[in-house]
Parts: structure tokens; sequence; C-alpha cells
């Protein structure tokens, strides 16, 4: 017998995906108290409603992509979960950037 239901683990490609996804928008939040500018369009148009509202913004589209592999989990898991690590390796791969971009800015 399995301690938890083979449908409800927790998949640690999802936890990545939501900590990088955490990750960006306290740094996010961080850099604009410096001084700093977002660069996705559509947030920077949420920041103009102030930082709770870009705040939910992020969260939601987080929330809706990941929601959706998890969905796709229950019909595909094997794609779904390629999908997941694909989404975090991506995601972490352009944060990453983003920070070395910023390193550079700053000296």
């Amino acid at each position: 017998m399995e301690a938890v239901p083979r449908g409800r683990r927790v998949h640690l490609s999802t936890v990545l995906l939501i900590t990088i996804g955490l990750i960006d928008l306290v740094s996010t939040i961080a850099w604009l108290g410096l001084g700093g500018h977002e660069g996705n369009p559509i947030f920077r148009n949420l920041l103009n409603h102030g930082v709770p509202a870009f705040a939910l913004g992020k969260l939601a589209f987080l929330a809706g992509p990941i929601a959706i592999l998890e969905f796709a989990r229950r019909k595909a898991p094997h794609s779904a979960e390629a999908g997941t690590w694909i989404a975090f390796g991506f995601y972490a791969f352009l944060w990453g950037l983003q920070v070395l971009r910023l390193g550079h800015m700053l000296r």
C-alpha cells in the first residue's frame, strides 16, 4: 500500500517551477525597489496598478500553466513531467541570464 495515493504526489519538477517563479517575483520586487524597471510589457502595465496587482498577475501567470501541466499529468504523466522540467529549465535559464545582465549593469 502506498503512503500517498499515486495521483496526489507532489512532484519535484512542480515544486522547482513554483520556487523559481516565486524567486523571480521576490527578486523583481526587490529590483523595482532599487529603482529598476520591469522588462515584460504585460507586467510593466500591471505595475501601473501597484505592486499588489503586479504580484497577483505574476502569480496568476505562474499558476495557470502549472494547473494545465498538473491536469495534463493525469492523462499523460510522462509528457507532463517532461514539460514541467522543460518549463523549469527555461525559466531558470532566462532568470539566470537576467541576473547576469543586471549584475553587469551594476558594475
